[in-house]
């Protein structure tokens, strides 16, 4: 299911490369789906072509700040959890001043009870980047079954069709940057076939009762490859986002990467949350 996105005239999202980054909930306190006033987003990095950015991220209307550099193609950030309300994300060229005037521009918008991922591909005209802002389902399928869907993130080798056992059909001759409908499945562990063109690849995805998963498919090195990731924030090893390691999207933050530390990000999460509540007390101290 795809949601309203907001884009500014700069263009679009590879921008939003990040939001999830801001704070990962902790997997020890995490609920299966967001509560009352309170949205989740995380966003993935599928434009294989673009290099290194770094992302802005502020309340709509105010100062930006860099929430991560360096990010990388293949990532997808943990989710992150936000007030409802308007969002924007700004892109930049990994190093560039905060002055520069950004390459790409997002404006979101955010709904409580909701859950989004963010994906930016290199699939708009001539190739420039676009984004798509998807709804995640995270309701309960049925007793017994999960929920499988993919994300198309490979440019170079499509279309690709992804099948379980049996001539189960998980998604079948993809698109570039196409998602794919959620399939239920019963659980257990799944060998599945991927192919695109004369490329051809195995993969396996452990599928739990009651879970939703996507199957993130990205190119390496002309082969296809495989990264299950969980629709909901309770895992206890969320996804790790992608920087200056060399890995994309599996790899681990190094110490030493230019990332916010964890308190900074903690206090500026809190601070976008608090916000929208500061705005109204200041509107009624105003009448």
């Amino acid at each position: 299911m795809r949601t309203r996105l907001l884009l500014r005239p700069a263009g679009l999202i590879a921008a939003a490369l990040l939001i999830g980054a801001l704070t990962p909930l902790p997997a020890s306190a995490a609920a299966t789906t967001p509560g009352p006033g309170v949205g989740w987003i995380r966003v993935g990095h599928l434009s294989p072509k673009v290099p290194p950015v770094d992302i802005y991220f502020a309340p709509f209307g105010q100062a930006e700040k860099v929430v991560i550099r360096k990010a990388g193609y293949g990532a997808v950030t943990p989710y992150s959890s936000l007030a409802p309300g308007k969002y924007t994300l700004s892109m930049r060229a990994a190093d560039a001043a905060s002055t520069t005037p950004p390459a790409l521009t997002a404006t979101i918008d955010v709904a409580e009870r909701n859950a989004y991922s963010l994906l930016v591909f290199a699939n708009g005209p001539d190739g420039t980047l676009h984004g798509q802002l998807v709804t995640d389902d995270l309701t309960p399928p049925g007793p017994g079954q999960g929920r499988v869907r993919v994300v198309e993130g490979s440019a170079a080798i499509a279309p690709v069709t992804v099948d379980g056992p049996q001539g189960m059909a998980i998604a079948k001759d993809a698109a570039y940057g196409m998602t794919s409908n959620y399939v239920d499945v019963p659980q257990g562990r799944w060998p599945l076939q991927l192919s695109g063109g004369s490329v051809k690849s195995t993969a396996d995805v452990d599928v739990k009762a009651g879970t939703s998963t996507t199957l993130l498919v990205t190119e390496d090195a002309g082969a296809l490859k495989a990264n299950p990731i969980s629709d909901g924030a309770s895992l206890p090893d969320p996804p790790k986002f992608g920087v200056e390691t060399g890995g994309g999207g599996t790899a681990p933050m190094s110490t030493g990467s230019p990332i916010w530390p964890a308190a900074s990000v903690v206090a500026l999460l809190a601070a976008l949350a608090a916000w929208p509540v500061l705005r109204r007390r200041r509107a009624a101290r105003a009448r």
